[in-house]
């Protein structure tokens, strides 16, 4: 059943959604009429609720997904759930898991990381922008308000990678960062063995960069296990016509994945 301070999304018949935060004697107000707060606490998952001009709205739980494209504050173009997806699994990330994270931005891949690393898990995430840290961390705790058994334990730093990493045994690490190759040096020894280091790039000539560096001055600590491009296209059924979408999700940028094999030599 849904308790006042938990995350909820009403679906109108239309499928268009809406995403708040329950609060007793709270209301929710669209085009469409007002939903009181309280009919909705005590409701279960799949119930219906009526505006108040009667417009039929299904009760819901929020996805991850759904409160980081309609509820997320940001500044910054986040990263898409596609390109999320590759990133937990080509990266290997599994629930117990030490990340290291680099341009940590509005919070949206931070979410993803410490659900998957679960409870047991540890997620260190750098910025070198106050306000982002901030940002992030408002995000993070709207989101895991009422389930926080379920994420890991964060440690937020303002830092740049420069500066180098304070923290060692990570298990993977992940670098949004214009010039990730300015990195590796420091990240040679901060990551175990056997680790995985994720680049996200969005462009061609970061990727060949990154790419030239590791193979000129770096090649005795990383492998290159390869570069991947994610293209996302829906479709959809009207009537006995089946087709794709007008839009799709096209380029949004570049996965390198790095693996560590020899530290400190």
């Amino acid at each position: 059943m849904f308790k006042e301070g938990e995350l909820v999304l009403l679906q109108d018949k239309k499928g268009k959604r809406y995403i708040f935060t329950l609060k007793k004697g709270g209301f929710f107000e669209f085009h469409k009429g007002k939903v009181l707060h309280d009919e909705i606490i005590g409701k279960k998952e799949g119930d219906i609720v009526f505006s108040s001009k009667g417009e039929k709205l299904l009760v819901l739980r929020p996805r991850l997904c759904d409160f980081v494209f309609k509820k997320l504050k940001r500044k910054t173009q986040i990263i898409y759930p596609k390109d999320v997806g590759q990133i937990l699994v080509l990266g290997d990330i599994f629930p117990g898991a030490k990340v290291f994270e680099c341009g940590v931005g509005s919070g949206a891949l931070t979410l993803y990381l410490l659900r998957a690393v679960g409870k047991e898990g540890i997620v260190v995430s750098y910025d070198e922008r106050e306000e982002m840290l901030k940002l992030a961390e408002e995000n993070i705790k709207n989101f895991f308000a009422k389930k926080k058994e379920e994420m890991g334990k964060l440690i937020l730093k303002k830092r740049k990678i420069e500066e180098g990493v304070e923290e060692k045994d990570f298990d993977r690490a992940i670098l949004d960062l214009p010039e990730p190759w300015r990195a590796l040096s420091q990240l040679k020894n901060a990551i175990k063995p056997g680790g995985i280091l994720l680049c996200w790039l969005p462009t061609v000539i970061q990727v060949f960069n990154l790419i030239e560096e590791v193979e000129k001055n770096f090649k005795k600590y990383y492998l290159v296990e390869g570069i991947y491009e994610t293209l996302q296209r829906e479709w959809q059924k009207e009537g006995r016509s089946f087709r794709p979408k007008d839009r799709m999700v096209a380029h949004t940028g570049f996965l390198v994945v790095l693996k560590v094999v020899k530290q400190g030599i």
